[in-house]
């Protein structure tokens, strides 16, 4: 062995750099024996209009790194989002919400959805989505507040919706405040031989020397891409946006419990509400549409009046084929690029330092963890990219090329394993490391209009009175529960207090 590691160097820009250091240097770089922690910032690549929409891991992440929720939301306008609502996905199909929450409550051990699909088949029209009570909560504009009995009956939490400059900036006075050595530079050249990174140099002269690199750079990988020897996978036959364009609008006023998600020809268009605007993020094919046309798209298709500039990037999703060679590790979105579909703009970055602080190398000759942190992330994210998939193989938009394209194409052999067993009998095949849960791809899959053709036969043993009395009984319970719970708008009023810079 060559000895424990002393010296870890994070070089890269904004989310996945400043998370990355306040994670490492909270867990690792406190006390006598902590190890060093050194953030190289390369330059920003954010815009004042950029948003970060996130899943209700998150929470976990913000606890984990010790930050009080409502402060960090007051300093970032931040809101909670219950769900995303999607329209225009499945022609003159209704509009469907993916609530992050469970359906109904299982009788006599069996799964709510099997009666829901045996009442279906019988003539009923109540929504599956209307069993949920963060799904009705989300609709009705509701802040979520739990009684014993509502814990549990739901699992209903919530995202979030973060102004992303001012989200960094507290994390960053967070990190600073832990002791974070931090410096700003732009990588000259990397120095490596037999699949490990020695040393880099920067454009102002200084050099850099660690026992681990984290590349928290984006997709251009600047410390990496030194040490690959395969190529990286595209996910554009299955994820054909490949190009964002982001733009600001007024505050919705009442605000909404969810972010709505809308297909039109050329791709999708989310609206996002956040406490000081509304952040309007649009997915297309720059083949068959381009940024100015996409501009005026957008204000059509939203209804609301573009405030200030947009502006229009590329995206490429796919994923590296190791993020962990030698002694670096790309993390974030240098990893793993997604759609920004389905709120995993940092779920990715959450998994992989998770992943790393429980791997963290004992040995800073040999690190045979690496084999373990890259199948555990090629796993998570194969997950994610099949979910988001999912949403372009299920659409009915037909007659339009873009979606006719990605409706008809093979799709990787775990999404085609599980949209055949839930259409057989409306069970989810759950693989390890999924960031989705059983809940979240039955909601896609009904919103989607995936109906299962048949049910677990022992709903049938079940007298059916006994069947709509629980339906009866559920639906009451949700009503009851919705109703006694504060306005979103309300709540946030009541919390809004002075947007002050973040303290930890």
């Amino acid at each position: 062995m060559d000895g424990p590691i002393r010296r870890v160097a994070i070089v890269g820009r904004d989310a996945a750099a400043w998370l990355s250091a306040l994670a490492l240097q909270l867990h690792l770089g406190r006390g006598g024996d902590g190890i060093e922690v050194e953030l190289v910032e390369l330059p920003s690549a954010l815009r004042p209009q950029d948003v970060y929409v996130t899943l209700p891991s998150q929470q976990a992440l913000h606890t984990l790194l010790g930050l009080d929720e409502n402060r960090l939301l007051r300093a970032c306008s931040g809101l909670p989002a219950l769900g995303q609502r999607f329209s225009n996905w499945s022609g003159s199909g209704p509009a469907f919400l993916h609530a992050y929450d469970s359906y109904g409550i299982s009788l006599n051990h069996i799964d709510f959805l099997q009666y829901w699909l045996k009442a279906r088949a019988h003539g009923l029209e109540v929504p599956l989505e209307e069993f949920s009570l963060g799904a009705v909560a989300a609709k009705q504009a509701r802040f979520l507040v739990f009684n014993k009995a509502a814990e549990a009956f739901s699992k209903a939490t919530y995202g979030y919706h973060l102004g992303a400059i001012p989200y960094l900036a507290a994390i960053g006075r967070g990190a600073l405040r832990a002791g974070l050595h931090h410096s700003v530079g732009e990588v000259r050249s990397v120095e490596h031989a037999q699949g490990r990174i020695s040393s880099i140099a920067l454009e102002d002269g200084r050099r850099i020397t660690a026992d681990l690199f984290v590349d928290a750079s984006g997709p251009e990988g600047s410390l990496i891409r030194h040490l690959e020897s395969a190529r990286r996978e595209s996910w554009k036959p299955w994820l054909p946006c490949d190009r964002l364009l982001v733009a600001s609008a007024g505050v919705l006023s009442p605000v909404p419990a969810f972010s709505q998600i809308s297909a039109f020809r050329e791709g999708w268009l989310g609206i996002f509400p956040l406490m000081d605007k509304t952040a309007l993020i649009a997915a297309y094919a720059s083949d068959l549409i381009g940024d100015d046309e996409i501009l005026h798209r957008i204000a059509a298709l939203s209804g609301i009046r573009i405030e200030g500039d947009a502006v229009a990037s590329g995206v490429a999703s796919g994923a590296r084929p190791a993020p962990w060679i030698g002694n670096c590790i790309a993390i974030g979105d240098t990893a793993v690029q997604l759609d920004p579909l389905d709120a995993v703009a940092l779920h990715t970055l959450h998994a992989g330092l998770s992943y790393l602080i429980s791997l963290f190398p004992v040995d800073r000759g040999e690190m045979p963890e690496a084999a373990l942190y890259n199948a555990r992330m090629a796993s998570h994210a194969a997950g994610i990219r099949d979910f988001q998939i999912a949403h372009f193989k299920l659409n009915r938009r037909f007659g339009e090329p873009l979606w006719d394209a990605v409706r008809e194409r093979e799709v990787p052999e775990t999404l085609t394993r599980k949209l055949r067993l839930f259409e057989s009998r409306g069970i989810v095949a759950m693989d390890e490391d999924e960031t989705f849960q059983e809940e979240n791809w039955t909601a896609i899959f009904i919103g989607h209009q995936l109906i299962p053709r048949s049910w677990d036969p022992l709903v049938d043993k079940v007298p059916e009175q006994e069947q709509i009395a629980n339906f009866q009984r559920i639906l009451k319970f949700i009503a009851g529960e919705v109703q006694s719970m504060p306005s979103l708008q309300a709540h946030v009023e009541l919390n809004a207090g002075g947007a002050s810079d973040y303290v930890f």
